[in-house]
């Protein structure tokens, strides 16, 4: 799912739901009747604010949790122009942010998968918890 918008099917079919709907509990509850897991934009479940810091988690992976879908998020990247501000290290967007203090944010947060740029760093960051 991602952040903005709508799945095709949906809407060549006139269906008027979009990404935003899906990703509520009742959304969820009814995606959960033919899957086993969601793929996230990370902005669902945790939004950014315009300056590009983070805002409140949303309850997303709770509520997928609840219907029993696993919860995998896209895409993690190590450089700061792919990153939260708050994750940034230095003025550079192309210089290697704190990637580790995102997926601990995340990780932390019940995720169980990640997409990812630099899948090591994904391992490590799962087993330091």
């Amino acid at each position: 799912m991602d952040a903005a918008g709508a799945p095709y099917d949906f809407t060549a079919a006139g269906d008027p739901r979009g990404y935003a709907d899906l990703a509520t509990a009742a959304g969820l509850a009814w995606v959960a009747r033919y899957a086993d897991g969601v793929g996230l934009n990370k902005n669902l479940i945790v939004p950014r604010g315009a300056a590009g810091k983070l805002l409140a988690p949303t309850s997303v992976i709770r509520d997928a949790h609840r219907v029993k879908l696993l919860v995998h998020a896209w895409t993690f990247r190590a450089e700061n122009q792919f990153l939260p501000a708050d994750f940034w290290i230095g003025a550079d967007p192309n210089a290697r942010g704190d990637l580790t203090a995102e997926y601990e944010l995340f990780y932390g947060l019940g995720l169980d998968g990640a997409f990812a740029d630099q899948p090591d760093t994904a391992v490590a960051a799962r087993a330091g918890l």
